[in-house]
């Protein structure tokens, strides 16, 4: 009698490893809208609408918030003036994530307009860190990082500054 022998096949299951991760448009806009749309809507509706304040007056409400928007309007131009010019090719998009970063960090004094948020999502972005952005390593991806936290933290120290103030003080400021 011959000897059978079965041989079982089992179908091979491969995995790719897939990293996903948020788009540049994604990053940098809820990073804008998180730092400078949060501030401004939240204390433009409480001094405007909840206050008795004359927003008119010298150092006001609507100074503040000139002042904040045309801060963050220059920030969005210098910031997207350096990531557009340097997102191509590799070596330039490089330099562009650092100087990026380093103004992430050198913008922190002016936190109340967005400055890190906006150079540092963009710095995130150059730096490899998204999507659609060319993956780098060594002081590129560092600043990207950096770049990434301090518009974490920027986002955070708008919501907690604005948001408490309201609570604590109201809108009598």
């Amino acid at each position: 009698m011959p000897e059978t022998t079965s041989k079982t096949t089992s179908p091979t299951v491969t995995t790719s490893n897939t990293h996903r991760s948020l788009s540049a448009a994604l990053l940098v806009g809820a990073a804008i809208a998180l730092s400078a749309g949060v501030q401004v809507v939240v204390f433009a509706i409480g001094m405007f609408v909840a206050s008795d304040h004359d927003i008119h007056r010298s150092q006001g409400v609507k100074a503040s918030l000139v002042s904040a928007s045309v801060v963050a309007a220059i920030c969005l131009a210098v910031g997207f003036a350096i990531a557009l010019a340097t997102r191509r090719p590799a070596g330039r998009s490089r330099v562009g994530a650092i100087v990026l970063g380093a103004l992430s960090v050198l913008s922190i004094p002016i936190f109340w307009a967005g400055g890190p948020a906006i150079f540092g999502a963009l710095a995130a972005w150059l730096g490899g860190l998204t999507n659609d952005g060319q993956p780098h390593t060594g002081a590129a991806r560092a600043f990207g990082i950096v770049g990434l936290v301090a518009a974490v933290l920027n986002v955070v120290a708008i919501l907690v500054l604005t948001l408490g103030s309201v609570a604590t003080k109201g809108y009598s400021a």
